[in-house]
């Protein structure tokens, strides 16, 4: 999954921008995050863990491209949108940069820069923030925190020991099918979104899986390491699954 921020101090840029990707996001795991038409806001308001891409205007006021990337792109892949090749060489030879793409946004190009400057990276910074406890806000009063790597997979549904969580909740199970955390009070479709940049995948209405602990999946039967607890993806999940999974291991 990459996650990604677009700049842009033109809101028309940053609408076209996004509706572009929109239209290949399934096909390279793109998740947006955020846009920003102030490059101050943006400074200002971005923590630098909840991204993995900046694309962002070369020529803004209050921070240019270049000056943004240096406070919050660091060890990030960015590509600049401009507007003139004058400022390739300011490009090239600054931060961590993945390309640069004239304007108006070529998505063709784009799609080369993914595939050759930005998947590999993203995917390995994936898979080191999958070390580090995130915290869950659970309605207005409760808050839980765990590893996602200590997590394999989470449902509703009953599961080979046994076990089911209450009604509107789901249960978090771990290595050997071990229930690590019970009746969350939270939708799976609510829990995704806040899981997605983890690694973790929808792979029906009931169950949420750990891509990290994936094993092997034979049409629409799947398997995690370490669990005897069968999956089964949905036909209505399994395109997108299906192209996040080959994105994921560049197949």
């Amino acid at each position: 999954m990459i996650r990604y921020i677009i700049v842009d101090d033109n809101p028309n840029t940053l609408t076209t921008v996004k509706a572009k990707i929109d239209s290949i996001s399934k096909d390279f795991g793109l998740h947006y995050v955020a846009s920003y038409n102030n490059s101050k806001i943006a400074y200002q308001t971005v923590n630098p863990n909840d991204f993995d891409l900046l694309i962002v205007d070369f020529e803004m006021p209050v921070y240019n491209g270049l000056e943004l990337a240096q406070k919050i792109g660091v060890d990030k892949k960015i590509i600049f949108l401009t507007s003139t090749t004058q400022n390739e060489q300011k490009v090239i030879n600054s931060l961590d940069i993945a390309g640069y793409l004239s304007k108006p946004f070529d998505i063709d190009e784009f799609k080369n820069i993914l595939k050759n400057k930005v998947i590999d990276k993203s995917l390995m910074k994936s898979s080191t923030s999958n070390t580090s406890p995130i915290t869950l806000k659970i309605g207005v009063h409760k808050d839980i925190r765990f590893f996602p790597e200590q997590v394999y997979y989470i449902t509703t549904s009953k599961n080979i020991n046994g076990e089911q969580s209450d009604k509107n909740h789901v249960h978090f199970y771990g290595k050997n099918d071990q229930l690590l955390i019970k009746n969350v009070y939270i939708s799976i479709k609510n829990l995704i979104k806040d899981l997605k940049p983890y690694q973790f995948e929808k792979i029906n209405q009931s169950t949420i899986i750990n891509l990290s602990h994936l094993k092997e999946r034979d049409n629409t039967n799947i398997s995690l390491y370490n669990t005897l607890e069968p999956f089964q993806i949905s036909s209505k999940e399994k395109l997108d699954f299906v192209s996040k999974l080959r994105t994921k291991f560049g197949i």
